[in-house]
């Protein structure tokens, strides 16, 4: 075990000392590295590479190291073959795994201690769970060369179990019980691996191991619990990761370092600042009853989501609701004349809620009805995999997640339903012609997972806010932004320092607001620009319009890009076409 631990040692220190002598001649011719520790961090980062996934297919020979066979006679030990197939990867730079499937031809040449001097030959089939550690990425960050070198030692040591089986029926000893029965025994190795870099994807390489089988069946004397075996192997490795294309740098040197100041576009004001704000009330009620049930099955969490909406609107004093629209709906299962007292009486329960609970004035109120919902009804049907829901209702609010996925023996039936919901006839004899489609099958499963979101009430909240000063505006420009008009939170951004934190603040708070106006895309990539997000200011000049002011922000990126050539005059930049 000491030769092997040391011919382990002795070649991975022949390859430590190749890869430190050919990165030595590159520091030499690379002097600078020396004096620039920025230059040597960005080295080391690179030449700690992650290999990536890999294949490796190795054979070759091994010998016996039975115990109690002298060193002295390792000349003298049986030759026999092998080869194993690994799959491995490097989790950080130095360290990784590898999993190998290893098989055997055995023999072993019996010591002294035996009363034959035969050979006993055994096969083995073992797989091994391995720790690797990359031995050239520590020597080429101490090493601090650039040179990426063809060479990569990895050492390694793992664990695993090993099948015996087939051993030769020749008698190793005649006063020792052994046993030569297939069998399932623990094993362990250790090695090294060294491979040359033929190309991105290939390796060739040598692997030299030590294994290490508890076993009975060597029949020696002194019944040792271990028996050894040194396995010398050759191969190849192959990369699993696409090869990269190499990008060359692209070095600019004609760049315009910070830009100039450059003019905002000042927003029209907003005369009357007019807000409404839209959302949908599923709420539960008994069979064939208007009367709204604040603590009735899901109706806690409907009323909740509607207050929220309506104390979002009056977070100011000042703030007026102007209007306040309900539009009520009734799922179509029940006969026409029901689901109209019934779309119509839960309108105008929602309504008396609402008038109880904030005290409005009941002229405040627009209601409208439709007894059966069957234009989303046939969306659904059109549309279904858009369709949002939460629990059993589907909403087409984006947060909400996806509906159901409707079933096969629906959807061989969408045309056919699709094609009596648009039949313009009585509503309850459309209703008992769906009951008949698929023998009943689709209906059955639109009434339990569709129906309930029929049955809803829409609502439109109108508000008019006051007009703010900068300093009311500083801060609800981050908790109520949509009270404020672009003309005020243009003076928001104007109160603060130019490109400070505050002032970008302003400027991206107000296009996210206002996403589709010419005038807070172009004050967006105005600041963009200005603080160097040139990326960012591309996306907003795309919605900036075709203005003179539009065009210079973009002559502005190109000549910070070093795109063409450009000069600085009067402090205004101008392309030299």
């Amino acid at each position: 075990m000491k030769q092997i631990l040391t011919w382990s040692f002795l070649l991975c220190s022949l390859f430590i000392q190749a890869q430190t002598v050919a990165d030595n001649t590159e520091i030499a011719d690379n002097t600078e590295i020396a004096g620039n520790t920025d230059r040597a961090d960005s080295i080391d980062a690179r030449n700690r590479r992650k290999d990536p996934f890999y294949i490796q297919l190795y054979g070759g020979i091994n010998k016996s190291a039975n115990e109690n066979l002298p060193w002295t006679e390792f000349s003298g030990y049986p030759w026999s073959g092998g080869g194993f197939l690994a799959l491995g990867r490097e989790i950080t730079p130095l360290w990784g795994w590898r999993a190998a499937l290893r098989i055997n031809h055995n023999k072993s040449r019996n010591v002294q201690e035996c009363e034959s001097k035969d050979v006993y030959g055994w096969n083995s089939l073992s797989l091994f769970g391995d720790a690797t550690f990359d031995v050239t990425d520590v020597v080429r960050r101490k090493a601090m060369t650039k040179k990426n070198s063809r060479f990569n030692v990895k050492a390694f040591a793992g664990i695993g179990v090993a099948y015996t089986w087939k051993f030769d029926k020749v008698p190793l000893s005649y006063t020792h019980a052994y046993s030569r029965s297939s069998r399932l025994v623990p094993t362990m190795r250790l090695g090294v691996n060294a491979t040359y870099r033929l190309s991105d994807r290939w390796r060739i390489g040598a692997e030299l191991s030590q294994s290490l089988f508890t076993d009975r069946f060597n029949g020696v004397a002194y019944d040792a619990p271990l028996d050894g075996r040194t396995n010398l192997k050759v191969g190849v490795t192959l990369l699993l990761a696409k090869k990269k294309k190499v990008v060359k740098p692209v070095i600019r040197l004609n760049k315009l370092k910070e830009s100039p100041t450059m003019m905002m576009a000042t927003p029209a004001p907003e005369d009357t600042k007019m807000r409404h704000i839209e959302g949908h009330a599923f709420l539960d009620f008994p069979v064939n009853e208007t009367v709204i049930y604040p603590n009735y099955r899901k109706n806690p969490e409907e009323l909740t989501r509607i207050h929220k909406s309506i104390d979002s609107v009056m977070f100011d004093k000042a703030v007026s609701i102007t209007r306040i629209t309900l539009h009520g709906y009734a799922s179509p299962e029940s006969p026409y004349s029901n689901n109209t007292r019934l779309a119509k009486g839960r309108t105008e329960s929602l309504k008396s809620y609402l008038i109880r609970k904030y005290n409005f004035s009941p002229q405040l109120f627009q209601t409208e009805f439709t007894p059966e919902d069957w234009e989303n009804l046939k969306g659904f049907l059109i549309d279904s995999k858009t369709r949002k829901v939460k629990g059993d209702f589907w909403y087409d609010n984006k947060d909400y997640i996806e509906t159901p996925e409707m079933p096969d023996y629906v959807h061989q039936h969408q045309d056919e339903l699709l094609r009596i919901i648009g039949k313009d006839m009585d509503p309850d004899t459309k209703e008992e012609l769906l009951k008949k489609v698929g023998g009943g099958e689709p209906y059955r499963w639109l009434l339990e997972h569709v129906y309930p979101g029929l049955r809803h009430t829409d609502y439109i909240i109108e508000y008019k806010i006051r007009a703010f000063s900068v300093e009311q505006g500083r801060k609800l420009i981050y908790t109520h932004p949509e009270a404020l008009s672009l003309e005020e939170m243009f003076k928001v951004a104007a109160s603060y320092k130019e490109r400070s934190d505050n002032w970008l603040d302003a400027l991206l708070i107000a296009v996210e607001t206002y996403p589709d106006d010419e005038d807070a895309n172009l004050n967006a990539a105005n600041g963009c620009v200005m603080t160097g997000r040139l990326v960012d200011a591309k996306k907003y000049l795309q919605k900036a319009g075709n203005s003179r002011q539009a065009k210079y922000i973009g002559d502005v990126i190109q000549a910070m890009e070093g795109n063409g050539k450009w000069k600085v005059e009067n402090g205004k930049v101008i392309i030299e076409e």
